[in-house]
């Protein structure tokens, strides 16, 4: 630019009045092009901090997901032993006389973790929502991640709803137990009065057997088994899908960036 403005200037000097017109639209020009370098430079930078900022919140979601799944995979496995002992206690309140057929022991292990396991999970949530909250949704690029993510709420949503409900299926079952059978029972039996809450096992044991012969308790056993088979079944299955999904399309989103560098 300097040597441009010494030619400029040379040709000033020879008093031509054309050539002066040329020179100051040439000054336009070259501010106009400053002006517009800068533009393309600032945007350049706004660019690449969009993209970083993207990438960052990818990866702590990521992180997030990786870390819901493994309690999900965990709450999975009980909920599985849960369907077990309540069909094996639906079977054995429809049996004649299953009372005789089963000692106190083993009905208590069959009791103890649909009476006492919710199944109930705190999701990792905050880069998410902080995620949500930034407006920045709309930036992504991947339009299968930003279309995951736009549902993510609901779909969560829809999930704590049916373990609500199992819970409250819990609930039943507890409340039953503790108006026509014996929590203490259950408890001593399992060995879990002495080693956790440290308090004597009862020395005259109230049997737990009469909840076998109760259509009332087979009524809510059944119910409890249809809405924790919906969440073993469907429910937990297609979230710890949509998980590794999510995962495996923000892998291939971050690895594509720097296959890009």
């Amino acid at each position: 630019m300097k040597i441009f403005r010494k030619i400029r200037l040379s040709s000033l000097t020879k008093g031509s009045a054309s050539k002066y017109l040329i020179y100051a639209i040439g000054e336009v020009i070259l501010v106009v092009i400053g002006i517009l370098i800068a533009l393309y430079l600032n945007d350049r930078k706004d660019l690449s901090d969009l993209k970083s900022q993207q990438k960052n919140h990818l990866i702590l979601i990521k992180e997030e997901l990786g870390n819901n799944l493994i309690i999900i995979e965990k709450e999975y496995d009980v909920l599985s032993n849960i369907v077990v002992n309540l069909r094996d206690l639906i079977n054995l309140t429809s049996v004649n006389k299953a009372e005789k057929e089963i000692n106190e022991t083993d009905l208590s292990e069959l009791l103890f973790l649909p009476l006492t396991r919710s199944i109930e999970i705190d999701y990792e949530n905050v880069a998410y929502n902080e995620f949500i909250a930034s407006n920045s949704l709309k930036d992504i690029d991947n339009d299968s991640i930003r279309a995951i993510l736009r549902s993510w709420d609901r779909r969560l949503h829809t999930l704590k709803l049916q373990e609500q409900v199992v819970y409250e299926a819990l609930k039943k079952s507890t409340d039953f137990i503790e108006t026509k059978g014996s929590l203490k029972t259950v408890f001593d039996n399992y060995n879990i009065s002495e080693t956790y809450f440290e308090i004597n096992n009862s020395p005259q044991t109230f049997s737990n057997k009469v909840v076998l012969t109760s259509r009332q308790f087979q009524n809510i056993l059944i119910q409890y088994l249809g809405v924790a088979t919906q969440l073993y079944k469907k429910t937990y299955p297609v979230f710890i899908s949509d998980i590794n999904s999510l995962i495996g399309l923000i892998d291939d989103e971050l690895n594509d960036r720097i296959n890009k560098l």
